[in-house]
C-alpha cells in the first residue's frame, strides 16, 4: 500500500471510468454521489472502490475529497491476490470442517 493525499476538491474516480485502486482514507472525508446525486459521506477509517476490483467493472460513482485528505491505496492486482488469498483460506477451513463431519465426509471425502 501507499499513502497518498489530495487537496479539497479533488476528484479521485468518476462514475463510469475504469478502477485501478482500493482506498483507505486515514484522514479527511469524500463524497460519494451516483448519477450527480450525494448518497455518502465517506469519514476517517472508512474503506471505498473495491467494487469496481471485485466485479471487474466500471466505477459505480464519483468520489470527490470535501477535505485535504490522506489515502492508504491499493492497486488493482494486489487487492486481487488479496481476496484470492482469503478465498483459498476460507475454502481450506470449510473443507476441513466438513472433513470433520463424518456423514458429510462420505459424500464428499
Amino acid at each position: 500500500m501507499s499513502l497518498c493525499s489530495v487537496d479539497s476538491g479533488t476528484v479521485l474516480f468518476k462514475q463510469g471510468n475504469i478502477g485501478f485502486f482500493f482506498y483507505i482514507l486515514r484522514e479527511g472525508s469524500v463524497d460519494l454521489y451516483i448519477n450527480e446525486e450525494l448518497k455518502k459521506t465517506i469519514k476517517t477509517k472508512e474503506s471505498f472502490g473495491e467494487l469496481a476490483l471485485l466485479h471487474n467493472s466500471p466505477r459505480s460513482g464519483t468520489v470527490k475529497a470535501t477535505k485535504n485528505c490522506e489515502f492508504w491505496v491499493l492497486e488493482r492486482k494486489n487487492f486481487r491476490k488479496i481476496v484470492e488469498f482469503i478465498s483459498q483460506i476460507n475454502y481450506e477451513e470449510n473443507k476441513k470442517f466438513i472433513q470433520s463431519i463424518p456423514i458429510l465426509c462420505t459424500f464428499i471425502c
